[in-house]
């Protein structure tokens, strides 16, 4: 562990760490390793940001760093080392030119640690940079129109001018349950990541989560303040108050925030950003009408697929030549699941998993077909589609 810590020069080294000292106290405790949500109890932080400390997508802020250390087992020793490890990352992060602060001791490696104001007033010089977008799907197919109509949302302000949209503040993208709302969103937000250089937040708001556990404008905000390095001594107690630090904190910056998954206006209003230099992104089954009306949102409709992009969607996960042996039946399989993406790529999957089973064992057998979805419908519950499995030796 300690020679780990001396060589970790990137946040990706720190969080490896970290998970090592996880696994490290589980089998220590005799026990499975610690969960997010137990974590969170422990330590009074939210889930969200205590993955992405160990995802490596935001480094802890010094107290929080020496705190989880702690909680995880870490001896007094490793303690200091992992402490200076975590300066001299940030260090790093603050000065890319790779002119450090850190003072090595001539022939231990050891590097001097700061002391506790001066940590404090390096975090204070600089802003943090989230990168909490989730992975971008891999072989994504069409929505060649709605691409196109995000990529007008934050368009030069000059497009107006030219006779185009101008750039908006606000975006929504709404589309029955599994049509791809998601999947579309991070695949565009990873597209355009680079016009967004301060950074990108992410939250899912499980807005219709079956085990109802909908995310509360305070912790979303709360959340992201953490993910933006805001000490918890600083985070205000009233909501009204930690939506004034965001904005604050956003003001003047080119960030992307993305809201997944929002149940309605009144679970997303605490969430955007009042700059105009930031784009907020809604995915929602509901059309958030009154966004749209009061906040000036632009919608973009998520539609089904067409025939030939259910195709091409399949023929990416299971091979265009695996389709092509049994047309007619691939036909029938996208139609039964009304070429919804997520129906599809189950299907793909169980397909990928039982590769010597022939299509007519994969096809989906459905209770009813169902109801095509338009802009005019304000919210659709997923269809009744029951997906076939391949019989008794593919289970």
């Amino acid at each position: 562990m300690a020679r780990r810590a001396v060589a970790a020069q990137s946040l990706p080294d720190l969080a490896g760490l970290l998970r090592q000292l996880r696994r490290r106290e589980a089998r220590q405790q005799g026990e499975t390793r610690l969960t997010y949500r137990q974590l969170a109890a422990k330590t009074g932080w939210s889930r969200g940001i205590i993955g992405e400390y160990f995802a490596g997508n935001v480094l802890p802020p010094p107290e929080r760093f020496d705190a989880l250390i702690r909680l995880l087992g870490a001896s007094p020793t490793e303690q200091g080392v992992l402490a200076t490890a975590r300066d001299r990352i940030e260090e790093r992060r603050r000065r890319p030119t790779g002119e450090h602060a850190t003072d090595v001791r001539a022939g231990t490696g050891a590097v001097r640690p700061q002391s506790g104001g001066a940590r404090v007033a390096a975090m204070s010089n600089r802003l943090p940079v989230p990168r909490q977008l989730p992975p971008a799907l891999p072989g994504f197919v069409g929505r060649t129109a709605q691409l196109a109509q995000l990529d007008a949302a934050c368009a030069s302000p000059d497009a107006a001018d030219d006779g185009g949209l101008a750039p908006a503040g606000v975006v929504t993208l709404s589309g029955t349950a599994g049509v791809g709302k998601t999947t579309l969103a991070v695949h565009w937000a990873h597209r355009v990541a680079d016009r967004f250089p301060d950074g990108q937040l992410y939250v899912d708001l499980r807005g219709f989560d079956s085990t109802g556990t909908v995310v509360t404008p305070v912790e979303a905000v709360r959340g992201f303040l953490e993910a933006l390095e805001v000490p918890p001594e600083r985070i205000p107690t009233h909501l009204s108050a930690q939506v004034g630090l965001y904005r604050s904190l956003l003001a003047g910056r080119r960030m992307l925030v993305l809201l997944d998954n929002a149940r309605d206006a009144e679970q997303v209003r605490p969430l955007l950003a009042g700059s105009p230099t930031c784009l907020v992104l809604v995915t929602s089954r509901n059309r958030l009408a009154g966004l749209v009306a009061a906040e000036g949102a632009r919608p973009v409709g998520v539609e089904l697929l067409s025939a030939a992009e259910a195709w091409q969607l399949l023929a990416r996960r299971l091979g265009a030549d695996r389709l092509t042996l049994e047309p007619g039946a691939v036909d029938e399989i996208i139609e039964r699941c009304a070429r919804l993406p997520l129906a599809l790529a189950v299907l793909a999957a169980r397909g990928a998993a039982n590769p010597g089973f022939p299509w007519p064992a994969s096809r989906p057998s459905c209770a009813r077909r169902p109801a095509r979805w338009s802009r005019s419908t304000p919210v659709m519950p997923a269809p009744t589609c029951r997906l076939c499995s391949p019989g008794p030796t593919g289970a």
